[in-house]
């Protein structure tokens, strides 16, 4: 069990000088609301003890990356061996986690529309998908991402109600403002699972909006704005701005290390990046929820879907890094209550951290866990999807009247996803004692890129030794990108353990 000593000693030398202590508000994360006065609390309810992690020693947390799920598969267990051994490893866990990216509905009864948005796939899956993933095992799912209202809002109603029919929690989205931003728990048996989930990319007007005077809210997801400036070095601060005159001469005898070209502002750097700045309402929400959570919950779990990327963004066939902001929020969010991070969103494994916070201990980040489920069986497909792809299925078919939806799906993936990091993934299962983290392992998977239709994207644990420290190698390089501390790895067989 936890020892309690050290939180004791904290304890006290808080109310013995509470002013002292959270001069700065930032002791218990920037959601504090800081202590004024001891007087005004019960000295055997102290407030700061709720923000202590409450699990036993040995709890086990699953987090997989996207789910991106259109069928049943859990009849694949048997069949495909990999599958089935971590289909056991989400089992065993106190809690698994993942990212539904996807719309669940009946297409036989379905009332709603869809909505597809810049030549994106509209993704699906049927009823059946929700009851099959409580039966892996997850009991968790975040929700705010860019698929979330595919189809429309009738869609993201109806994903909640299959949902709740299976009996997995799930948060993120909502029909209200604040059901969108508040946390979901689990009850698990060993202890409250508390998950709020928000997302930095996602389609515009789909986030959820609070009322405003006579206009109503809006139903969506957790959204986190993002304003967003393109470094760049010297020679080309010139070339952008000899563009900007170009159309915009108004601006010619403009100069300075600032400007902005059809909507992207940009500023000299030494080095090409891009840099994010979180706009401060919605963070102060989503870190307020954070800090709920863990006063109602035992162990929090923050998930973020993200697919902003602050350098080595080539994309295609090159992993994308996560985001610079995404470091302040994860640490702000465990600072304030949060006991995992996790970032989906770049279809890439990303840096793992161990974050030691001043006022919490260790706990893991995960700036990106990849696809754990990819589906290529994506049906139906909309119309306006077909009608914006004409050139794509012009250049790949003879007969592009005759292509089914995916004849479609194929040429586009050739486009954005045809490489093996697509197709490679972690399941990370944190294990913790003594109120922070004890241990990371690492399950290297890989989803059958290259097998049949029925059988390609279904995740299978690598057992091959070169090929597994292949996949664990992606996080170790995309920690050096990022500029994390280098990971304590022991290696055991295939799998991979992290040591604090």
């Amino acid at each position: 069990m936890i020892n309690r000593l050290p939180i004791l000693v904290g304890l006290l030398g808080l109310w013995l000088g509470a002013g002292d202590a959270q001069a700065d508000g930032t002791r218990f994360g920037p959601a504090d609301p800081v202590a004024k006065d001891p007087a005004q609390f019960d000295a055997r309810r102290p407030v700061a003890r709720e923000l202590d992690m409450e699990v036993p020693d040995g709890f086990a947390v699953s987090a997989a990356g996207d789910l991106i799920i259109s069928r049943p598969l859990s009849q694949y267990a048997k069949r495909l061996e990999g599958f089935g051994s971590l289909v056991r490893v989400l089992q065993r866990s106190d809690v698994a986690y993942g990212n539904l990216e996807t719309t669940i509905f009946d297409p036989r009864s379905f009332k709603g529309s869809p909505y597809s948005w810049n030549g994106d796939w509209t993704v699906s899956a049927l009823p059946a998908v929700a009851g099959d993933l409580r039966q892996m095992g997850f009991g968790m799912v975040s929700r705010a991402n860019n698929h979330a209202l595919d189809w429309g809002i009738e869609g993201m109603q109806e994903t909640g109600r299959w949902l709740d029919q299976a009996g997995i929690v799930h948060a993120g989205a909502g029909d209200t403002h604040g059901a969108a931003r508040a946390p979901q728990y689990l009850e698990a048996p060993r202890a409250r699972v508390a998950l709020v989930s928000l997302a930095s990319t996602f389609r515009p007007t789909s986030e959820s909006l609070p009322a405003s005077g006579l206009a109503p809210g809006r139903p969506g997801v957790s959204g986190l704005r993002l304003a967003e400036v393109l470094q760049v070095p010297p020679a080309a601060l010139r070339a952008l701005q000899g563009a900007r005159c170009a159309v915009q001469p108004q601006h010619c005898d403009e100069a300075g290390t600032t400007g902005e070209l059809f909507g992207q502002k940009f500023r000299q750097a030494e080095d090409a990046s891009r840099t994010f700045s979180m706009d401060p309402v919605d963070l102060a929400e989503i870190l307020q929820a954070v800090r709920t959570a863990q006063q109602h919950a035992d162990f929090v779990i923050v998930a973020i879907h993200s697919h902003e990327c602050s350098r080595n963004c080539k994309g295609g066939d090159t992993p994308a890094g996560a985001a610079d902001f995404l470091r302040q929020l994860a640490h702000d969010a465990i600072d304030g209550g949060a006991d995992m991070f996790v970032a989906t969103g770049n279809h890439n494994l990303g840096a793992i951290e161990v974050y030691d916070s001043p006022a919490r201990g260790k706990r893991p980040v995960f700036y990106g866990l990849g696809n754990f489920f990819w589906s290529d069986i994506q049906e139906p497909l909309p119309a306006d999807l077909r009608r914006g792809n004409e050139a794509t299925l012009a250049a790949a078919w003879e007969n592009p009247a005759r292509a089914t939806d995916y004849d479609l799906t194929a040429p586009l993936n050739k486009q954005a996803f045809a490489t093996p990091f697509t197709f490679q993934s972690v399941l990370a299962e944190s294990r913790f004692a003594n109120g922070e983290l004890a241990a990371i392992v690492l399950h290297p998977v890989e989803e059958g890129y290259g097998s049949s239709l029925t059988t390609s994207g279904i995740p299978r644990l690598v057992t091959d030794t070169a090929e597994a420290r292949g996949i664990i190698g992606q996080v170790v390089l995309q920690n050096e990108r990022f500029g994390i501390p280098a990971l304590d790895i022991r290696y055991s067989g295939s799998t991979a353990t992290v040591r604090p």
